[in-house]
Order: structure tokens, then sequence, then C-alpha cells
């Protein structure tokens, strides 16, 4: 494997380091790109190649000969090892401007738009309130030691792959937090069973195998009924397990909840599918505080904008608390109360919610419109958003489940049929058919939430036919990471009234 020294002059999109190739060395590709895992603006670094393409290449830092010249400590003292929040040693007000460039330089080169006009519009990235504990959930892998198959651990991934690290001083958890993976991991590698590692590649043909069964331990952090003070939630996945193996995923979960009086429940979840999903396919337990099993004992609360919002321990949430009511009061400010003539109840007064989870930030602004409609594929967080509905006093509100694009064109489209659309897809953005939907639904003002500039760039760019760009904002909700929220409100060119 060759390996290059390199100076790293910028970041990319994904947070690689952007370095130019010399020209010497045996290269003999001067100017030419590379995109360099682990390393940061300012650097100089010894790196392996790990593939060459035709226009760049593309390596791995695996030593530092010079740090940059504004490096800070990392806030983690597993920073080394650890895949994540790769960009501890970079200064905040740095990691704040870079963001703000990828968003600009997104749209500007992937949507189109001109720089000037993004620029006055995204003047600042607004800043995470907290930069140490700041998550309410955490995803922690099973794994195994280097080397070493019969070992078992509980941490993240490593820099390097799909590894695991242990991670007992981890910066973004709570040390109680830390203690319960721990004992988690104790107790589950005296069981006897390995860890799952999936297939990254099968012959055809082969017969399916799991290789192994403990996958994911979830720790999530919310409000119980009543209690004013936040408690935890534990979700392991596994593989499917025979009667033994189920048997030992309860008492893991008896154990951990006899020791931690904060843990308000323990749930079991299976994922069939050989991939790294720390999804859960079917449900298999769930044990409320007091070790009894107790299907009620998943649902928690979350604040958002004042209000609070039911939730499963396995739905969608934004992670970070503190930095979601910044969100939630941008996207109220972005789409303030429908302006105009029109009688209540016509589409001059309606709000669609397309990938609308739970019911948030749809909820947010409910009361400004007669009726809203919430579409999601998740059929528990639609049983949720209507919960959530009835509870804030907005019985206008219907939600279905489905596909969103299935569900739009199901119903009888026509122009003017919704005031404003809400939309917050997954990191893939929208599907085509969504984009035929709201071209002949015509809305005044469209609303799109996004954790991926990129396809916000995107599906923008699709959208500048019909629409224009408002207003853009973001929010800074995954400190020390390559990822920023993004708001950007687009209005129907014939109109200028929202």
């Amino acid at each position: 494997m060759d390996t290059l020294t390199l100076e790293i002059t910028g970041l990319a999109h994904d947070g690689r380091g952007i370095a130019r190739l010399p020209g010497d060395g045996g290269t003999g590709e001067r100017g030419m790109v590379a995109f360099v895992a682990h390393a940061l603006p300012g650097q100089v670094v010894c790196a392996a190649v790990t593939r060459r393409r035709g226009r760049f290449w593309e390596a791995s830092a695996k030593d530092l000969l010079r740090p940059a010249p504004d490096a800070v400590p990392p806030l983690c003292p597993h920073h080394d090892q650890c895949g994540g929040c790769p960009l501890q040693t970079m200064p905040y007000a740095a990691q704040l401007g870079w963001k703000r460039a990828l968003a600009l330089d997104s749209l500007e080169r992937i949507g189109g738009f001109g720089r000037p006009l993004l620029e006055d519009m995204l003047p600042a990235v607004l800043p995470s309130p907290t930069l140490a504990a700041s998550r309410n959930k955490m995803e922690f892998a099973f794994g195994q030691a280097d080397g070493d198959p019969g070992s078992l651990l509980l941490g993240l991934r490593r820099r390097n792959g799909r590894g695991v690290v242990s991670v007992p001083g981890c910066a973004l958890l709570p040390s109680e937090a830390l203690r319960m993976v721990d004992a988690a991991c104790a107790r589950a590698r005296a069981c006897g069973f390995a860890a799952h590692r999936p297939r990254a590649r099968r012959e055809a043909g082969a017969a399916r195998a799991y290789g192994g069964f403990w996958r994911f331990l979830i720790l999530r952090r919310g409000l119980a009924g009543n209690m004013r003070s936040p408690r935890w939630w534990a979700t392991c996945i596994t593989s499917p397990g025979s009667a033994e193996q189920r048997a030992a995923v309860r008492a893991l979960g008896r154990d951990l909840l006899a020791k931690f009086p904060r843990l308000a429940a323990f749930i079991h979840e299976e994922r069939a599918r050989d991939d790294a999903l720390a999804q859960g396919q079917k449900r298999i337990l769930t044990l409320n505080a007091h070790g009894r099993e107790d299907a009620q004992a998943a649902l928690l609360h979350l604040p958002l904008g004042g209000r609070l919002f039911g939730l499963d321990a396995a739905s969608f949430f934004q992670t970070n608390t503190a930095a979601a009511q910044i969100l939630a009061r941008l996207c109220g400010e972005l789409l303030p109360p429908p302006s105009g003539n029109g009688m209540p109840g016509d589409g001059a007064h309606g709000l669609l919610d397309v990938y609308c989870g739970a019911g948030a930030p749809g909820l947010l602004v409910a009361g400004d419109y007669a009726r809203l409609l919430g579409l999601e594929a998740d059929r528990r967080a639609v049983l949720l958003a209507r919960d959530n509905a009835r509870l804030q006093g907005h019985g206008h509100c219907r939600y279905q489940a489905g596909d969103a694009a299935r569900l739009l064109h199901a119903q009888n489209l026509r122009p003017g049929q919704w005031h404003s659309v809400l939309l917050d897809p997954p990191r893939a953005g929208l599907d085509p058919r969504v984009f035929d939907a709201l071209r002949t639904l015509a809305p005044r003002r469209i609303l799109y939430i996004s954790c991926n500039p990129a396809t916000l760039a995107r599906d923008a760019a699709l959208l500048r036919r019909d629409f224009c760009l408002r207003a853009l904002a973001a929010v800074d909700l995954f400190p020390h990471t390559p990822h920023v929220e993004t708001v950007a409100l687009m209005s129907r060119k014939d109109t200028q009234d929202l």
C-alpha cells in the first residue's frame, strides 16, 4: 500500500480532508486531488492510499506529522481511535464556518443558486448550546477485540472500519449512561454468545447465516409520565435468537434495571437482516422499571418548542435536545400563519406535513391552520402523531401511514389544495414522485428541513422551476461532526403572499 506525505488544505462535504497530490515520489500526478479520511485542514499527515480513481485519489491518514496551527485539545480521550466526532481538534468557530461553507457550496454548485444571495440568507450557522453530553440518544455496537474472536466489546465504531472500540470516557453522554454500557457488556460477555459480524459479500446461492448474536445497545434519555427528572431507556438489538438466547437478554435487562434506578425500561428487539443497521425489526420484550413485562413502558416524552411529544423508544426524534429547540423556533419563524383570503377549511388554510414522524414540528404550527394532514411510512410513528395531536388539542389534524408518494397520488390532487407543505425527508431526500405531486398541488410555500445539504440542494434545484428560494437557515445539531441541519423556505413564483 502506497503512502504519501500530504498537507491538508480543506474539507470535503463528508468531513474528509482535501490535499493536492505531490508531483514527485513516483505519483506523477501533480495537481490531482486526494480525499483523506481522518485529516483536518492545516495538518500534515502520512496517508495510505486506499483507492485510485480517474480524477482523484482516496487515502486514510495514519500518522500526524504536524498538527494544525489552530488545533485545540480533543474533547474526548478516545478521539484517536473512535470514528465519532472527527472534528474535535478544530476550534468550534471554525467548525461552524466550515458547515456554513458546506451548505453554501452545495446550494451553489448543485442547486445553481447565486452565491451572493445565499451568503445574505445564511450569515452564520447557529451553534449548539452544549458541546459535551449533548445527545439524548446513542447507539453502541457489540464487537470483538482485535485478534480475539472470543472476546466481546460494546462501544463505537473505529475510525478505520467496522471494528469496535470501547469508549468508557465518551464525552457525548454522562457517566451514568457509560456505566450502563459497561454493565451491559459485562453481562453479555458472561453469556458466551458472539457479537454479530455482518457479511460484506455473500456468494450467490449461499445459505443465509448470521455471524453472531449481540448487535447493539441503544440508550435514550427522556421523561417518563409526570416525572420531571430525566430517565433512561435501553434497547438491546440482537440477531434472531433461541429460547436460551432470549432468556439471556431478559436476564441482562433485569440486571440493568436492578442496578440503575434511573433506567425506566429495557426493550429487546431482533433484526433478521444481515447488515449493520441499528434498527430492530421485531420487538420481543419490554420490561418496566420493576422488571415486569409492560409494553407501555417503551413510551417516553421529549420537549420541543415548549411542548412534550410522546415517543416510542425506537422513534426518530432529534438527538440534541437543546439545539432542537432552536430548530423548532426557526421553523415557526420561517412558517408564519397564512395570510390572505379564504374560508377556514379550504386550501388557503391547510398544511401538508410530509415525512411527519411522530408529529413534530408540524404540530408546533398546527394551530395556525384549519386542517393538517401528516404522511409517514412508520405506522408506529403515525399512532404516536395521532396521540400527540389529541393531547395537544389539535382535533383538526389527520395522519396516514404509508409511502408518502403513493399516499399523495392517491388523493385527488389539485392546485391550491394546500396552502403550505412541510418536508422533513430522510437523508436521501425526496422521492421523485413527490416532486410531481408538489407541482400539481402548487402550494404557496414549502418549508424543507434537511440533514444533508447535498440532497437539499438537488431537490431545491428541481423545485426551482415553480418555486423561488425565500429564506435559508442552519443549526448545528451535531457538534464535532461533518453534519449540519439546514432549513429552506421556498414560495411559489406567481405569488408574493406567504
